[in-house]
């Protein structure tokens, strides 16, 4: 497997989460069909299993689009500040909708998404063209 198709999987994983954690209606999907799983925890952390210190080496053309890699660093900043500024451990979603920091995450993520819709998923197999 090549490091592009790698790059492009990661950045199908980013659609996917910037859709979970822009809409709070998943959010709630997701922790009925997993009442176990401690949602707000997946959602800060999920983030951290796509986007690793070193994002900017391999988020690069043309995998991702310049406006993808200016959505990511906006989406970023919004976390990061959101996960600093939300108690350990968190609280459950229910509360948290009602936050203006999970809300905040919500609006940095849809507007991140929107950026993603312009060119869609690519291929988990094959190389997208140039």
């Amino acid at each position: 497997m090549t490091d592009r198709i790698i790059n492009q999987r990661i950045r199908n994983r980013i659609i996917e989460y910037l859709e979970l954690a822009a809409s709070f209606e998943e959010q709630s999907q997701y922790q009925a069909a997993a009442p176990y799983v401690h949602i707000p925890n997946e959602i800060i952390n999920q983030w951290e299993d796509w986007v690793h210190a070193d994002w900017r080496e391999y988020m690069t053309a043309p995998t991702f689009s310049h406006d993808e890699v200016d959505a990511i660093e906006r989406f970023h900043t919004v976390w990061d500040a959101v996960a600093a500024d939300t108690p350990d451990p968190l609280p459950s979603l229910k509360i948290l909708f009602g936050t203006q920091q999970w809300q905040r995450l919500a609006s940095a993520a849809a507007e991140a998404s929107a950026v993603f819709r312009v060119r869609g998923r690519l291929s988990e197999n094959e190389a997208a063209a140039d």
